[in-house]
């Protein structure tokens, strides 16, 4: 299908065209589902629509209550676990309270850290049901009692964090999968807030919202798209984490 971009330039018009239909598809399916929804009720009697409304506020007040778990366990917001002195132990903590966590291990003199700051930042409180928390590993080699290092250079040569920025995926105080860096994300620093929730969903650290379910250009091989082993579609499935690192956090250790 020619979209008048020319030659030099027809594969970005076909990329920004499949995300555009895709994103349309996913709109009409979602107005589809509410209409069914609707349907359904006008259908229903007063005593099917009393069972329903029962169901509707037992599921809200679970949710609620979930919710409120959640935050007592720090999520909602970005938090930075590198305040205390021993930032293992606030690791682990932390790691047993969550079913599912995302580490940014990042270093304040490295500027790439600063894009997952500001979208994480974003992600916090639009994901609940998943913690989000910074770790600066600037000091890891200060491993003098008090030092800022304590507990950061155990973390870091456990789990094999050898890029920054690096995302941890913990799921069920297991260490998941590695973002290393921007190569999932297209190579670039430029990626959307909800194509970062695309690539953490692909590997189970969130759940998307329909916003997020839009497949970015650079996972269908649009203008940045990548190939290869750094590629997401190679990377869903594999742990991204050191073989032999710490896998299961037991602080007893």
């Amino acid at each position: 299908m020619d979209l008048g971009f020319g030659n030099t330039n027809q594969s970005v018009g076909s990329a920004a065209a499949n995300t555009l239909l895709r994103a349309t598809q996913a709109q009409e399916a979602a107005i589809a589902s509410e209409i069914s929804k609707y349907d359904a009720l006008l259908e229903s009697n007063d005593s099917e629509l009393e069972k329903l409304r029962e169901r509707r506020l037992a599921q809200m007040k679970a949710a609620q209550s979930q919710k409120a778990k959640w935050l007592e366990a720090g999520h909602g917001v970005y938090s930075d676990l590198s305040s205390g002195h021993d930032i293992a132990k606030a690791f682990f903590e932390a790691a047993k309270k969550s079913n599912r966590m995302v580490v940014h291990f990042h270093r304040p003199t490295t500027r790439q850290c600063d894009v997952f700051h500001a979208a994480l930042e974003q992600l916090a409180p639009r994901h609940p049901e998943t913690r989000f928390v910074k770790i600066n590993v600037e000091g890891c080699d200060d491993v003098r009692e008090g030092g800022s290092g304590v507990g950061a250079k155990y973390l870091v040569e456990k789990l094999g964090i050898v890029v920054m920025p690096s995302l941890l995926i913990v799921k069920d105080r297991k260490a998941h999968h590695q973002v290393r860096g921007f190569d999932e994300l297209g190579g670039k620093d430029d990626f959307t807030v909800n194509e970062l929730a695309y690539v953490l969903g692909g590997h189970e650290a969130l759940t998307r919202k329909d916003e997020e379910e839009v497949e970015p250009a650079f996972v269908t091989g649009g203008e940045r798209g990548i190939e290869g082993v750094n590629s997401l579609r190679m990377m869903f499935g594999g742990s991204g984490v050191r073989r032999g690192g710490y896998d299961d956090f037991d602080d007893d250790e």
